[in-house]
């Protein structure tokens, strides 16, 4: 659950209670001159607790932070016993950054008052977004037992049980009235998930198209639909929405990441490339950015940038399989065949399955006329795609030039119903990874 997805409890609601906290002072059955003094201390001193903390709530509304903590940490001094102190120091630390520290605090307050709401509840909250969703849904449902119908409650456990995948409960609870008039998108966004993830295409597009009519620029919720246009196979519809998602929040690698290989499924490469550059740009550091501006490269017959931007790379991920295939692809039609052998051969150790680094290796081994080799290599690779049609091509070419007219004759056959079988799934609009979409290779 990503940190803003979970809302902070509303700090107002300690403000209806702090003029009437109980402090620490004399039992009220106290006799006498001396108990009726230790009563007016008492109330003196909880009269004062109560000011400032209802100052701190008021820094804390403006966001004053480092004002707010010193007045709550007087109270503690003065009156270690208050749960409201306790609590309001939580949501300090928490905003703070002070997690462990935050925690102690709201554990403090619920110890001193078991039926503390607020402090429950923004325990809840911390406790989702440092991962312990398990323990956060068993908070969020304790404050609903006290609390029935409480918006803040209700949305943060439908969150939290999304989170645990239990998605019938958690769309029962975020699409109730509490939770939607809590944060009505981001309950649209989730609820839409779960139809999504339930197969209901319709339904979930409906939640999403609501949930941009109340924040038009929703980052999430653009890429959503990206997403599931994508599965429908509706790709320039996809992009669409993978620009929106883009220009809502440039942040997010997958956002470049999405819209530029949709775009190469659409074999719109040059703008791909551009996508691609400026996610490298932006994250000089990410080996993946790298890549795609390589396998965009490639896509537009441009094998310098191609070979540059994989390399680079590789600098970042050297033992990338995807990355030493596509690149000894490249180097092997700059005609450098050697290098090319080993970049190839160094994929296949990393991984035995890797189809692209099999069928280049094997298209390169036919063209150097190693054709018996080649054939060893190229079976391998139609074990690991037996629908492809040029690795059936390949295979005809070797056993040509091996003179075994016969086999060569079914391999070539195979290669034409293979090839219109494709074509006809492409036709439908079958789902391509993004690689699949590269130009074909030319024949040897």
């Amino acid at each position: 659950m990503s940190p803003k997805g979970v809302r902070i409890f509303a700090l107002f609601w300690l403000a209806a209670h702090l003029l009437g906290a109980q402090g620490e002072g004399a039992s009220a059955d106290q006799k006498g001159p001396r108990g009726q003094v230790e009563r007016g201390g008492a109330a003196r001193g909880e009269t004062e607790a109560a000011s400032l903390l209802a100052r701190a709530l008021e820094l804390l509304r403006v966001g004053k932070w480092e004002e707010a903590e010193p007045l709550v940490r007087r109270v503690l001094t003065a009156r270690p016993s208050n749960a409201d102190a306790h609590a309001l120091l939580g949501v300090i630390l928490d905003r703070r950054g002070l997690a462990r520290e935050a925690e102690s605090a709201y554990r403090a307050a619920v110890r001193l008052n078991p039926k503390a709401v607020a402090a429950r509840a923004n325990l809840g909250v911390l406790l989702a977004r440092v991962g312990r969703t398990h323990e956060a849904a068993s908070t969020f449902e304790s404050v609903l037992r006290d609390a029935p119908g409480h918006p803040q409650a209700t949305f943060n456990l439908g969150l939290a049980l999304f989170r645990l995948k239990r998605y019938e409960e958690a769309a029962a609870l975020l699409s109730t009235h509490a939770a939607l008039t809590q944060d009505a998108p981001v309950a649209l966004y989730h609820l839409g998930l779960i139809a999504s993830a339930a197969g209901r295409a319709e339904e979930a597009a409906g939640f999403w198209q609501r949930a941009l009519a109340l924040r038009e620029n929703y980052a999430e919720v653009h890429f959503a639909l990206a997403e599931e246009l994508r599965r429908q196979r509706r790709y320039e519809g996809a992009a669409e929405f993978y620009e929106r998602a883009l220009g809502a929040d440039p942040s997010k690698l997958v956002h470049h990441v999405r819209l530029g290989g949709v775009l190469m499924l659409l074999s719109r490469y040059d703008r791909a490339l551009e996508v691609f550059a400026a996610a490298a740009a932006r994250f000089p550091r990410a080996a993946e950015a790298h890549y795609f501006v390589g396998i965009a490269a490639r896509g537009r017959g441009d094998f310098e940038a191609a070979e540059a931007a994989l390399g680079r790379s590789l600098e970042l991920s050297p033992l990338n399989a995807d990355a030493l295939a596509q690149l000894g692809f490249v180097v092997g039609e700059r005609g450098r065949g050697e290098e090319a052998e080993r970049l190839l051969r160094r994929a296949l150790e990393r991984d035995a399955r890797h189809f692209y680094a099999s069928y280049d290796l094997g298209r390169l081994l036919v063209r150097g006329r190693r054709y018996e080799e080649a054939l060893g290599v190229l079976r391998r690779a139609a074990l690991l795609r037996e629908g492809d049609p040029g690795v059936r091509y390949q295979m005809f070419i070797a056993l040509s030039r091996l003179g075994r007219k016969q086999e060569a004759e079914r391999e070539l056959a195979l290669f034409r119903k293979l090839d219109e079988e494709r074509k006809s799934r492409r036709a439908g609009g079958e789902e391509e990874r993004v690689e699949d979409a590269l130009p074909a290779p030319p024949p040897n």
